[in-house]
């Protein structure tokens, strides 16, 4: 079916952008309810919203500005506190058929251009047939299929397509899984493809006033080139052109792959967005990561990670812990313990661009508020430079966002310099545990460190201060 060019005009921009803010709101409402916390929050804006769900979430954003009036300096003032309060900046997407003046109150505040990222239609009058497509099934997918889902779907972002303008963000699967996890919440339904029976993809749908949200699509790479994105679209399509919509819209990288794929499809170019970021201050500031670092890392960890003047950052890993082991093993003299630890907990990594520089594990115990250091260090050519206190801090301020009351870590007493380095951080000796290092727990004996025998392990713990609740 021929399709004539869809054209945009300012009531569309508003429609489409209306119900983003919508999906926005209800993914982040999703979000509080799912952590039942009280760190997340929806806050409306001169007809957009603010929304905070988590750390690293996708649904950290200020959405839809710009189609009814300009924001109130002192709502602005709001919410730009409120994300800093959790040291995550403001991302703010604008629509280029928004108000202009919302653009430049945003840049005399101190918002500067991250990115781009195009928002493409399609009108469904009259209909949309579905296109079968040999050896490729999709269909919505079950409860006991998301996991399988969101391995492909993650796996097909890991890998993206290196055509046109890189996104600014990536997300690990931690995060993406908890973001799908609350779209499912807010009435967005995922579509999974089967290539011969095997999961090679997925993308998702959400419908809203008219409006078909074509969201989250991604194809494993071992699959590409096959018409599985294109099969999924057109069960999508056919689906929401079912449901009364009359128009579908997806919004990609700016002459990406994926824009080449929907304008093979019919899709039009309806709109730009920029992308406009004000950081959070030093004390809490979080970047966006690098989309060109490695290894599955995440945005960075808010407050003392920012980037320092050294260009220094940390951030969350959520890669293979075995490319870790070198670090891992600085810390650690048993290899017996170090296989029983390895993968537990979460990873902190400090990287200078694309180098890990060092790391911390950071681990759960048998009491909710009580968290430990299990195994920290610091690349031995970059010792002594504040590596180290920086993964610290980061560490101190992540579990007090999660209403840690007390903050462990136990070393040899034998090694002076690590006894020296945390009471400076603000740790303080709680007990000793006699004969901790022996043959039998794994340790060779003889073990000298500072010429001192290793044999006893010191605790030491830090309190925290609990954030102020918002």
């Amino acid at each position: 079916m021929n399709r004539l060019p869809l054209f945009c005009d300012v009531a569309m921009a508003r429609r489409i952008e209306r119900v983003e803010a919508q999906l926005m709101a209800a993914a982040t409402q999703a979000a509080c309810l799912r952590r039942a916390d009280r760190g997340g929050f929806v806050m409306r804006v001169a007809g957009g919203v603010a929304t905070f769900a988590e750390d690293g979430s996708p649904f950290d954003k200020i959405a839809g500005l710009g189609f009814d009036g300009t924001p109130d300096a002192a709502v602005l003032d709001r919410i730009e506190r409120a994300f800093a309060e959790r040291g995550a900046p403001v991302q703010a997407e604008v629509s280029e058929l928004a108000d202009p003046a919302v653009g430049a109150l945003l840049t005399d505040r101190g918002y500067w251009l991250a990115s781009f990222e195009n928002v493409l239609g399609l009108t469904l009058d009259g209909g949309y047939e579905r296109v079968a497509f040999p050896g490729i099934e999709v269909r919505v997918g079950r409860d006991d299929e998301f996991e399988a889902w969101l391995d492909a779907v993650v796996e097909g972002f890991a890998h993206p397509d290196d055509q046109g303008v890189p996104s600014h963000e990536e997300f690990p699967r931690h995060v993406l899984a908890n973001a799908e996890r609350d779209f499912a919440a807010a009435g967005v339904v995922h579509y999974i493809a089967l290539c011969d029976g095997t999961v090679a993809g997925g993308g998702s749908l959400r419908i809203a006033d008219g409006v078909a949200q074509l969201t989250g699509a991604a194809t494993a790479p071992a699959y590409r080139r096959r018409g599985v994105q294109t099969a999924l679209l057109s069960a999508r399509l056919a689906d929401a052109a079912a449901a009364g919509c009359d128009i579908a819209v997806v919004t990609t990288q700016p002459g990406s792959k994926s824009q080449q794929n929907v304008q093979r499809r019919g899709f039009h170019l309806l709109y730009s967005r920029s992308v406009l970021v004000k950081q959070a201050p030093a004390e809490g500031a979080v970047n966006r990561r690098d989309a060109s670092t490695t290894d599955h890392v995440t945005r960075k960890v808010r407050g003392p990670g920012t980037e320092t003047p050294d260009a220094l950052r940390v951030v969350q890993y959520d890669g293979s812990r075995e490319k870790l082991r070198p670090l891992f093993e600085l810390a650690e003299d048993s290899p017996t313990q170090l296989d029983g630890y390895i993968e537990d907990g979460r990873v902190l990594v400090a990287l200078r661009g694309t180098d890990m520089v060092g790391h911390l594990q950071l681990v759960a115990t048998d009491q909710p508020d009580i968290f430990e250091i299990k195994n920290m260090a610091v690349r031995e050519d970059l010792q002594r430079t504040g590596v180290g206190k920086r993964l610290v801090d980061c560490a101190i301020d992540l579990v007090a966002r999660e209403s840690g009351r007390r903050l462990l870590v136990a070393t040899a007493a034998a090694d002076i310099g690590n006894l020296r380095f945390y009471q400076r951080q603000g740790f303080r000796m709680r007990t000793v545990e006699r004969d901790a290092f022996t043959l039998r727990t794994g340790y060779e004996p003889g073990t000298v460190i500072e010429g001192i025998e290793l044999r006893d392990r010191v605790w030491l713990d830090h309190l925290l201060d609990r954030p102020a609740p918002s």
